[in-house]
């Protein structure tokens, strides 16, 4: 089993073919590098900024096995989520997290401890698109991610209103423009 354990206790574990499964229920898919730019180009255009690279989004995902999720044929939604280790969450909270290239050592690997997560973008195309993306992203927060902090970058306006209807708080002292939303069950650190 692909696991990444908790960092607090080792009964916690993020189950990386769970997390697929569950992505997968609402039309998800660990993206292509050729997917990751249509995604990213999706992004872009919504965003009206630059996000990582194709490559860059692409050895992320190398390193957590869960960070570049897409929907769509051809790609119209993209969501990034990263599993960060304690000195990744430090690092968000502190700002000194790189977000278009993390530290590897901020990024949770395969079977290392697990301290919060970190959504680099969420985006769709169309109103469908936005509605897979919010609710695969919520679904999975709540269902498998619980018991971490979850932080997340208010870009954009909707980006600030979708993050104010999910419960995130701005954060001050990290990135510009972060909100973070505590662990919503700390108890949840058996399976995730």
């Amino acid at each position: 089993m692909n696991t990444i354990t908790n960092s607090i206790s080792a009964r916690g574990v993020i189950d990386l073919d769970r997390v697929a499964a569950k992505a997968a229920e609402f039309g998800f898919r660990r993206g292509t590098f050729c997917e990751l730019e249509q995604g990213i180009a999706v992004a872009e255009s919504l965003m009206q900024s630059k996000l990582a690279t194709p490559e860059a989004i692409g050895e992320m995902d190398r390193i957590t096995g869960m960070t570049a999720w897409v929907t769509g044929d051809p790609v119209d939604g993209i969501f990034l989520s990263l599993p960060l280790t304690a000195a990744g969450e430090s690092a968000v909270r502190n700002g000194t997290y790189a977000p278009a290239s993390p530290d590897p050592t901020h990024l949770c690997a395969d079977g290392q401890g697990c301290s919060a997560f970190y959504i680099g973008v969420y985006a769709g195309a169309n109103r469908d698109a936005r509605r897979k993306v919010m609710t695969a992203a919520a679904v999975l927060r709540v269902e498998l991610f619980s018991a971490y902090p979850c932080f997340a970058r208010g870009a954009t306006e909707d980006g600030r209103r979708s993050m104010d209807s999910l419960g995130f708080k701005p954060f001050e002292g990290g990135l510009p423009d972060l909100y973070v939303q505590e662990a919503l069950d700390p108890s949840r650190w058996a399976a995730a």
